[in-house]
């Protein structure tokens, strides 16, 4: 979450707690979209997740 040891140690119990629960609620949403999207294969979730095909492979493209 970008704290440092120090900056996390001086936070309040309460917002410690706080931001593990968000810390928990975020990564058990994150698994269900990676699962999810993994049978996703239309072309605008590939390309919203970073793995669109913009063209042939590499091997294929000719350069004249």
């Amino acid at each position: 979450m970008g704290f440092t040891y120090s900056e996390a140690y001086a936070l309040p119990v309460w917002q410690r707690m706080w931001f593990i629960t968000r810390l928990q609620k975020e990564l058990k949403g994150a698994n269900g979209e990676t699962s999810r999207a993994a049978h996703d294969n239309d072309p605008t979730q590939r390309a919203l997740a970073g793995r669109h095909n913009p063209g042939a492979p590499a091997r294929l493209r000719r350069f004249t």
